[in-house]
């Protein structure tokens, strides 16, 4: 039998969905754990008559503490079915698998709206709405028409851990930059985020493209020559924490692209790192929770009781500590002191400011060009 530590290992590696479906599922299979789309052991069978609504989301969010309101209001947990990225979820819905809630990241509510999939979201009918930090109230996309079709729950940052006993020049806020990313003197001690969103994105940031996610052909060529030259300066392209962890902490690694869990883990270890905020902008995530427009509407009511729950000050407290990634509701901050956040990559004061400071990621306008090229890059073409 795996141990606890090996399964929380697992969840640490797919959270915000950053492993690939093939991961996934060799991942659950580590741990004893099945790849399914029915909902999780220990939950009633989704049918007709099943009082708790069913959520569609990453491995991850479904442990109790994630929803801890609703199961005191209701005496038990809601379904959830589990996938392995947002492309096997629109597939299933797309072949009929109906949700009353999922959880998707922002760059993907236009496309499951085009899909027919959201229904908008009331937010008279969440208690916790006013304490949402005011930026992420209106992040890019999750607005559409004037409604509401999305609620953000859960932010971070995609920027770079470097250890500053081996990169002390980066040490001074001042200095940080992307740039230690195409560093010549760090050459085949450096790595990327194996992914278009983190990979190719980053590039096109510390390229200045005015709008990362809508570049003309002109910014996409430049952004591809960075990519060019950087190849030969990597260790690596890398989708695995474990991996980008372990070497940061062997010294393999100066620096790597990564999330606010990375400093926190290494930290934790005693590592001497830290999680830059670079002058071109960190990247900022923002992911959360959409009311499906085929929500049974005897469950809508349990429906808001579970966003709202996942809005939870009590939640954001959990989320911050186990995953040390950023929370939307602003009463989650207090209960944390300021080296406590600064640990985790998180501000100590100013959060809105710092979301704000950030770059949100948007929908891919021209995602299949921007595919084929990052392919073609990481191929050596």
């Amino acid at each position: 039998m795996e141990s606890r530590q090996d399964v929380e290992r697992f969840v640490d590696h797919m959270k915000m969905g950053k492993l690939s479906r093939r991961e996934f599922k060799a991942g659950l299979a580590s741990v004893g754990l099945g790849m399914t789309v029915a909902p999780l052991s220990g939950h009633p069978a989704l049918a007709q008559g099943d009082e708790h609504p069913n959520c569609f989301t990453w491995a991850g969010y479904e442990v109790p503490e994630m929803h801890q309101e609703y199961i005191d209001k209701h005496g038990g947990s809601p379904n959830f079915t589990l996938w392995g990225d947002e492309e096997e979820a629109e597939a299933k819905m797309i072949a009929g698998f109906r949700p009353d809630v999922a959880m998707p990241c922002s760059y993907k509510v236009q496309k499951w709206n085009d899909f027919g999939f959201l229904r908008p979201i009331d937010t008279s009918r969440l208690a916790h709405w006013d304490n949402v930090i005011p930026v992420l109230r209106n992040v890019p996309d999750m607005m559409i028409g004037g409604q509401q079709l999305m609620v953000c729950a859960w932010w971070g940052l995609t920027s770079v851990t470097f250890r500053t006993d081996l990169a002390p020049e980066y040490v001074d806020p001042d200095t940080h930059t992307w740039g230690i990313l195409w560093d010549p003197k760090y050459a085949g001690r450096l790595s990327m985020i194996d992914s278009l969103i983190d990979g190719v994105m980053v590039a096109a940031i510390y390229s200045g493209a005015p709008d990362p996610f809508n570049m003309t052909a002109e910014e996409v060529e430049v952004t591809k020559q960075l990519m060019v030259e950087q190849r030969p300066l990597l260790r690596y392209y890398t989708n695995d924490t474990t991996s980008w962890e372990q070497a940061l902490a062997s010294g393999e690694l100066v620096a790597a692209a990564s999330w606010n869990s990375t400093p926190l883990n290494l930290l934790q270890e005693d590592v001497p790192v830290a999680f830059m905020n670079p002058k071109e902008g960190p990247m900022t995530w923002t992911c959360g929770i959409t009311l499906m427009s085929f929500v049974d509407e005897a469950k809508v009511d349990r429906a808001y009781d579970l966003i709202d729950a996942f809005l939870a000050p009590s939640t954001g407290d959990f989320w911050v500590r186990s995953y040390g990634m950023g929370h939307s509701n602003t009463k989650t901050y207090e209960a944390f002191s300021a080296d406590e956040l600064t640990m985790r990559g998180l501000p100590p004061e100013d959060v809105e400011g710092y979301i704000a400071s950030g770059i949100f990621q948007a929908t891919i306008q021209n995602e299949p060009e921007l595919q084929a090229m990052y392919e073609e890059v990481k191929a050596g073409f």
